[in-house]
Order: structure tokens, then C-alpha cells, then sequence
């Protein structure tokens, strides 16, 4: 497909008609919302940062009459890029949203029946308090169960786990980035930013970043992209609208990307075209990746990924002249095959040999600011070892993250130990992990679910006991440093006060820690944590300039090169940029990306492929009513041709059936997808009737996927199940 150009003057012309739009809707919305209201006089301008997504966005709340009425950028922080998105600004909606929790409230009927009876803090307290007394006294600490996910009071609830003796916390890294972030790092050491500002050619692999939102990425791709300042080489099985903005859009077939960048290093390499200077300073392992990569000829991975040779020699010959401007973008949601982990790890070389590393326009070791820390009392580590078995199965993978599709196996196995009490904060496994049949197992074991949240997830939905979280706007959280080629600190501090009866995380893991018999590691009050963090920050009267701007950024241009001297030792074991890597052979892993054949969907099967919009972060926001009026349900993309064979029309409903599930929903019939793939959106088809814009509407993926992982990271693989598509 040509090019699509679009005037930037235009763009941003709409851009501010939809802001326009947004803000309107927002004043009329408040009239019905008058329980917050504290003084007609109550007009302000607060500093605070997003929480609607991991991008951290700096914002100021315009508060009027006690009410937040409206949410802008603040210009301060480099990586909003003086930008808000549209989740930003719906924002607002998340604390006037009829549809969220007001009180804590305990289960009634049976699990998933939605019966519940609202109590006062202090019951749910010494509910909570004493089933997970009973799984530890009869199973141990270690038959508790802590997922959280990101966020700026996790390190609350992490540290409740921890407190009660419990080694098993699993987090979100091995649902998301877990395989990038371990293939980087195990190559440089780090894992790096990529200046896309200053790029003059960038290939992407499915990371659709004019649709999935990274600050400052995506701000800077629409820069140097849009305004041709580089070139942008897309691959996607999907026409996606970052394809639509690409220079060159390929339709790569699924789970191929490694023999691209495999067939690219082999050209670089036989036509000498690596930076040889860097090669020979500053990495290891170069001699071995010449023999390695001769089997990968762009003849060879056309066959694999229907890409013609011709392009990917020219396109390699493109991308190291453009060197060291030149960038293979890693992207964040790498949960994708199972081969995920070598195919981030031949990025990663790619990249190396080209010399891009730590100058304009390449990748970028992060700066970093200081912090201080608030000191509280120790506890002592938890003495059983993770349910997850981590140390035998993953022994690369981070400890304090977990895994947690095989953590799902173990707990469902009974194997090393029964997990009988599961607490939840700010995460929906019921969407989040992949066959939602075997979740609902994971559930049906437990003695005890206990759900911290500021809406009913589907989590919260099968839980005993709902905590009721503050939204981020009625609340002051600890202090964040962001690193990056612009580091900065964010401050987010409470805007109004919470209009129902809802606390802050820390005051939940406080009312628990208190009848657990812990209150002596919790002694402290989110303002002493908050000045502790204060005193160490490089900032002249740092208290006063942080609630009064609300962020504070490294002044000055990028630095670059100060890795690049003879002195420096990269995080690795030779201290060098291991392109043969000894710590993966090490650990029985191929320390050079080995290709590996994907298998291929049977004829009357389809792919099934994932991907995100801007509007909704995961799952959550869908049932935020400002943007559910975006997007009301999600549908199947399928191309034309199969829909033809099936007798499949645009806008039927069919049914998607895996070896785990079925779900029916609404088909949109596509030339923007390849033949063997169909395409959902995440975030849709909800159990919990307390999300009532998108309860039973559109279908949730996680009843159709099937549990798959990389073998490196245990990273998920979501992009592994094969599904037959038909007429309702």
C-alpha cells in the first residue's frame, strides 16, 4: 500500500476539535456529582501525575467549586511532550463514575453470583484479617498469593506480602515486557530508551505505536515520521494505523520476525557493513555471530516470512547507512511467541553491530535522578521458596516479578505447596492471563480472595472481600523517578478530597497490617514517606517545588556518549556488549538467536492476534462511559477471502472457538489483515455486572486463548492459539 501523508496542521486542528469535544462533555457531567462539591470557593490549579496508564504523564487539574473540571498537560514534564491523551482526560470520569466502588463490601451468595453486603472498613478488615490468619496458620505464609501491577503505591502492598511472610508476589512483567526487557538486558546490560526523535530510520516489528501509546515514543514517532525526517519500515500481519503512517508496510507472516532480522545481520555482515570500529571496543562475541548468521540468507527468510529477498537486502543496506541513526524499535508488549526472547535478543545485535549505541538517534542507556527513601522496620525474608519454582524453571527471569503462567500451573497442580489465599491490587487476572476457564479453577481453590480496586473488576467480581481504592485524583502518592534520555521526577498529590468512602492503598495495607499483628513495618503516614523522598531529589527547596509544578526534569540537552570511552564496564559478565552471550549458554540457553520454525494454523484455523488501542489501557476503560463512546464493543477482523469461503458477512455475528473456549461477537471483514490471521482488541466482554457499559458485550480474548510462554523469560505468548471462526 503507497504512503498515506496527512498535513500536520490539519492533524493537530482535529486533535484540538476532539479536546474541545472531551471538555464539554466533562462540565456537563459534573452537575450530577454533587456529594464532592466542598465550597463554592474551592478554585484551583493542582499539579498531579496520570495513573491511567504505566506512561506517567505529567497533568494539572483544574479544580472549580470542589470538582475537577477539566485536566491539562503540563509542559513541564519532557516525556508528555506537553501532551494529554485521551484516557488522560477521561481521567475525571474515573472518580464521577456511578459504576465504581464507593464502599468495602463482602460476598453474600456464591462466587461470581454478585451478591454483596456493604460494610464499614472495619469489618472488612477483620474479615480479611482472619481468613488469611487461618491459610497461614494451617498452610504457612507461603499459601498467600500477592499480584499486583503497576503503580506509584504498589511498594505498599508488595511490602504487605513480604510482611506476612509470603515469597509468592507476581506482578505484570511476564503478561507484558518481560522478554525485551531480559533480552536488552542481557545484552547490554540495561535496557535502553531509543531516541526516535532524532532517528532517520526505524523498523518496527507489530509495536503499533500511533494507536498503543508510549510517551514520549509516540509523540516523537509523529515528529520524525510525519514530517519525513525519517524513514519508517512496519511489520504487521495487521494494517494497523502505524502501517498506515509507514513509508513501507510488510504483512509479515506471524512468528517470522527473528529470520528477518536474522537475514539483515547477514547481510550487514558479508557486505561489511558493520561499524567496525564499535564492534572491536566495545563487544564481544562477533566472530561467532559471523558463522552463525551464513544459514540465514535473505532467500532463506524470504521463504520463512514472505517478505522478498530483494527487500530485505535493500533494507538492511538502507539501515546501516542510516547507522548510528538508525533504530530496530524494541516496543513494550512483548508477550507475542514463544520465541520472543531470541527474536528481542537478534534486535538488540542488530543493533549493536550497527554502532547505534549511545548517540543521537540510536539507543540510549538511561539517565537517572536520585531519590531519598523513607527507612522502616525490616522484616525477615520469607523463608519457603516461590511456588513458581522460578530458580529451576526461569533461572534468568526476575525473582521479584515472578511468572505467572506457570505460577497459575503450579497453583493449580498443588505442586510444590497449595496457595489457598489470593490478594489482588489493581490487576484483573480474569483478563489479564490467557484461558480464563483455568483462572476460574485458580479461583474455585482458593479459601480466600481479597480485591483492592477503584472499580469492580472481574477479579473483584469473584472475590470475598472488595477494598475500595481511592481514584489517583483523591489521593497523594509516593514520589516517582522516571529514567530515560530525559529523566525526571513526578509528583502525584490529591486534587479533591474522596467523594465516597474509599482509602488510599497505604491506608488499606495499614487497616490489614494493624490486625495482622504488622503494624510496626507500616508505621509511617504518606507525607513522612513522601518528605523522606523529598530530601535527596537535586532540586533546590524540593518540597516546595514539587507541590507547587508537580515535576521537576534534568535542564540541558541530552548527553550522549558516556558510555563510550575505554573505561566504562557495560552490566554484563565481560563487561562488554554481549553479542555471544556465556550467561545464556550458562543457563542451557542459545547464546546466539537460533530460528526455529513457527507452526503454521491447519487450513480451517486461523491465528489469533492481539492488539490495543489508544483509548483503553489493557483491560481497563472500556467501561469508562468518554471513551466507550469511542469504541462500544470490540469485533473480529478477517479477510475477505476466508470470509468468503465461510459464507461470512461484514457486521455478522460468529462464533471464535479454540481448544479452551468459544465467544461470539461481531465480525468486521478486512483486507487489513492477512488470510491466516483474524484480529480482536482486549478489554471487552466483562462478567462484572458493577461494569455495566461492557458487561456480556463484545467477548473477552482471555476465554479463547490458550496458555503458551517463552521458554527464556516464561514472557506469555499470546499469539500462539489457533481458532475456527463460523456463523452464530
Amino acid at each position: 500500500m503507497g504512503t498515506i501523508r496527512m498535513d500536520r496542521r490539519l492533524f493537530l486542528k482535529a486533535a484540538g476539535a476532539t479536546a474541545g469535544v472531551v471538555a464539554t462533555t466533562q462540565v456537563g457531567c459534573l452537575k450530577y456529582f454533587k456529594k464532592g462539591r466542598t465550597s463554592a470557593a474551592d478554585n484551583r490549579e493542582v499539579p498531579t501525575t496520570c495513573e491511567l496508564c504505566p506512561n506517567k504523564c505529567s497533568a494539572i487539574a483544574v479544580v472549580e467549586g470542589g470538582f475537577v473540571k477539566k485536566l491539562n498537560p503540563n509542559p513541564e514534564n519532557p516525556k508528555s511532550r506537553d501532551m494529554l491523551c485521551a484516557r488522560g482526560n477521561a481521567a475525571i470520569k474515573q472518580v464521577y463514575d456511578p459504576d465504581r466502588i464507593k464502599q468495602p463490601m463482602i460476598r453474600v451468595g456464591a462466587r461470581g453470583e454478585g451478591k454483596w453486603k456493604p460494610v464499614s472498613w472495619d469489618e472488612a478488615f477483620d474479615f480479611a484479617a482472619k481468613k488469611l490468619s487461618e491459610v497461614k496458620a494451617k498452610h504457612g505464609p507461603e499459601a498467600s498469593l500477592w499480584s499486583s501491577t503497576e503503580g506509584f503505591q504498589e511498594v505498599f502492598f508488595k511490602n504487605l506480602g513480604l510482611a506476612f511472610g509470603s515469597p509468592n508476589l507476581v506482578r505484570h512483567p511476564t503478561l507484558c515486557l518481560a522478554s525485551v526487557n531480559m533480552a536488552y538486558s542481557a545484552t547490554f546490560g540495561t535496557v535502553p530508551s531509543f531516541d526516535l526523535l532524532n532517528s532517520k530510520y526505524v523498523i518496527m516489528s507489530g509495536a503499533n505505536r500511533f494507536e498503543s501509546i508510549i510517551t514520549p515514543d509516540t509523540m516523537d514517532l509523529i515528529g520524525s515520521v510525519m514530517e519525513r525526517k525519517a524513514k519508517l519500515v512496519y511489520l504487521d500481519p495487521r494494517f494497523t494505523v502505524t502501517a498506515a503512517k509507514a513509508d513501507e508496510w510488510y504483512p509479515i507472516r506471524p512468528g517470522t520476525d527473528l529470520a528477518f532480522i536474522l537475514a539483515m545481520i547477514h547481510v550487514i555482515i558479508k557486505e561489511n557493513r558493520h561499524s567496525k570500529d564499535f564492534v572491536a571496543a566495545y563487544t564481544v562475541g562477533f566472530e561467532q555471530l559471523t558463522e552463525h548468521v551464513k544459514q540465514y540468507t535473505p532467500e532463506w527468510a524470504e521463504k520463512e516470512t514472505e517478505i522478498p529477498a530483494k527487500d530485505i537486502i535493500r533494507i538492511a543496506r538502507e539501515f546501516s547507512d542510516a547507522a548510528p541513526r538508525a533504530l530496530y524499535y524494541a516496543g513494550r508488549r512483548s508477550s507475542w511467541y514463544q520465541n520472543d526472547f531470541q527474536m528481542r535478543r537478534a534486535q538488540a545485535i542488530l543493533n549493536a553491530i550497527v554502532g547505534n549505541w549511545d548517540q543521537p538517534g540510536g539507543m540510549v542507556p538511561n539517565a537517572k535522578l536520585p531519590k531519598g527513601e523513607f527507612l522502616f522496620m525490616p522484616w525477615d525474608e520469607p523463608k519457603a521458596s516461590r511456588v513458581d519454582e522460578i530458580e529451576k524453571n526461569f533461572p534468568l527471569a526476575a525473582k521479584g516479578d515472578g511468572v505467572y503462567l506457570k505460577l497459575r500451573e503450579n497453583v493449580l497442580s498443588g505442586k510444590p505447596y497449595p496457595i489457598k489465599a489470593w490478594m489482588v491490587y489493581k490487576q484483573d487476572p480474569m483478563n489479564a492471563l490467557p484461558d480464563q476457564a483455568k483462572t476460574l479453577k485458580m479461583i474455585e481453590q482458593m479459601d480466600f480472595i481479597g480485591v483492592i480496586d477503584v472499580q469492580m473488576s472481574d477479579i473483584a467480581w469473584y472475590a470475598d472481600v472488595v477494598f475500595p481504592e481511592s481514584a489517583y485524583l483523591e489521593r497523594t502518592d509516593p514520589v516517582e523517578v522516571m529514567p530515560g534520555i530525559w529523566p525526571a521526577v513526578v509528583f502525584r498529590q490529591q486534587v479533591v478530597k474522596p467523594i465516597h468512602d474509599t482509602k488510599p492503598n497505604l491506608e488499606i495495607v495499614q487497616g490489614l497490617a494493624k490486625r495482622l499483628g504488622l503494624s510496626d513495618y507500616f508505621d509511617y503516614t504518606i507525607e513522612q514517606w513522601v518528605e523522606a523522598e523529598f530530601k535527596e531529589l537535586p532540586i533546590p527547596m524540593a518540597a516546595e517545588h514539587m507541590k507547587k509544578h508537580g515535576v521537576w526534569a534534568a535542564t540541558g540537552l541530552p548527553s550522549y556518549g558516556k558510555t563510550l570511552n575505554p573505561d566504562h564496564r557495560f552490566v554484563t559478565k565481560t563487561g562488554k556488549i554481549e553479542i555471544f552471550s556465556e550467561r545464556l549458554q550458562e543457563a542451557g540457553y542459545d547464546p546466539l538467536p537460533v530460528y526455529t520454525v513457527p507452526v503454521q494454523p491447519p487450513s480451517d484455523r486461523f491465528r489469533l492476534i492481539l492488539g490495543r488501542v489508544g483509548y483503553f489501557t489493557h483491560a481497563n476503560q472500556s467501561n469508562n462511559i468518554w471513551l466507550h463512546e469511542f469504541m462500544k464493543e470490540n469485533d473480529l477482523w478477517i479477510n475477505p477471502k476466508p470470509a468468503e469461503r465461510l459464507g461470512i458477512r461484514n457486521g455478522a455475528y460468529v462464533t471464535v472457538t479454540s481448544s479452551v473456549g468459544s465467544v461470539k461477537l461481531k465480525v468486521r471483514v478486512t483486507e487489513e489483515i492477512r488470510p491466516d490471521c483474524v484480529f480482536m482488541l482486549h478489554g471487552f466482554g466483562k462478567k462484572s455486572k458493577m461494569q455495566s457499559l461492557v458487561y456480556n458485550v463484545g467477548a473477552s480474548d482471555a476465554v479463547i486463548l490458550e496458555t503458551a510462554w517463552d521458554q527464556v523469560s516464561g514472557n506469555a505468548a499470546f499469539h500462539e492459539t489457533f481458532v475456527k471462526v463460523a456463523n452464530a
